[in-house]
């Protein structure tokens, strides 16, 4: 399946991440990678289904996520 990662150009795209930009819970590094305020990064999306209207449904991969609390998160450095 492709993988369909956010950036600042295609945000846009996906209002439920526009919204978390704009409330302040996730943010772009310095490198453009959007990134939960604990460090983490947001996951990849793939279309896993299509609705009843046909529209494609996409879920949030994470091959990187790490705990909040976890020490990862508390050592980690902001690009």
């Amino acid at each position: 399946m492709d993988r369909i990662r956010i950036t600042k150009e295609n945000i846009k795209n996906w209002p439920k991440f526009e919204a978390l930009l704009n409330d302040g819970k996730i943010k772009f590094d310095s490198i453009g990678r959007l990134r939960y305020l604990h460090g983490s990064p947001v996951g990849d999306l793939i279309q896993t289904k299509m609705d009843k209207k046909g529209q494609p449904i996409f879920q949030e991969i994470a091959e990187e996520w790490f705990d909040p609390e976890s020490q990862k998160a508390k050592d980690f450095i902001w690009p």
